[in-house]
């Protein structure tokens, strides 16, 4: 599979180019410190190149996913995973989302949060072919076990963390076999991650 990743030079997309050339695909990466391309996702121009002929995109840019970006992935016909934030899942008891509840966002977290909240209406917003990855209340570097959890639009306890490079895993899982949530949900199996 032909895969670019945009942010790939992050905490999430380092992962998921790791894990992406472990599987043995042809990746590109895209980021604005370097990489195969130099650039972001406000490019049309860049972003309508570095489509054209992928199998599929990852983008893992932290609460920034650009209209330019799914206007080129729908002139590609690519299909877009955006990792994206935990603000807009349901709280585990029902009472609302991630974002409004101080026990998962603290006050001094909320513009993060908000810009998780941002980036998913855009993409709810657009025609594109687009998935939407929200990660558990904790991710951080850690162990890759190959397993996770998965649910779609509510945050996952017991625990509700995940390590990057099992994150990763859950990308790569959903680029090869997609499924059928256009937002998904993942978490670790065991003890929290890290």
């Amino acid at each position: 599979m032909k895969i670019a990743v945009v942010g790939a030079s992050g905490m999430v997309g380092s992962r998921v180019v790791a894990e992406a050339v472990r599987r043995g695909h042809d990746v590109t990466t895209v980021s604005r410190s370097g990489g195969d391309v130099r650039g972001d996702a406000t490019d049309r121009e860049l972003m309508d190149s570095v489509l054209s002929g992928v199998d599929g995109a990852v983008v893992a840019t932290a609460g920034v996913t650009s209209t330019v970006l799914l206007d080129a992935a729908l002139a590609t016909r690519t299909r877009v995973i955006v990792v994206g934030g935990a603000a807009p899942l349901r709280t585990p008891d029902g009472t609302g989302l991630v974002l409004d509840d101080e026990r998962y966002v603290p006050p001094h977290i909320r513009p993060v949060a908000e810009a998780s909240m941002r980036q998913l209406a855009e993409c709810e917003a657009h025609r594109a072919d687009w998935v939407y990855l929200s990660p558990p209340e904790l991710l951080e570097p850690g162990e890759r076990t190959g397993t996770y959890r998965r649910g779609t639009d509510a945050l996952l306890v017991g625990p509700s963390s995940i390590s990057v490079e099992d994150l990763a895993v859950a990308v790569l899982d959903e680029l090869e076999n997609p499924g059928e949530d256009r937002r998904f949900t993942v978490a670790s199996r065991g003890p929290a991650a890290g």
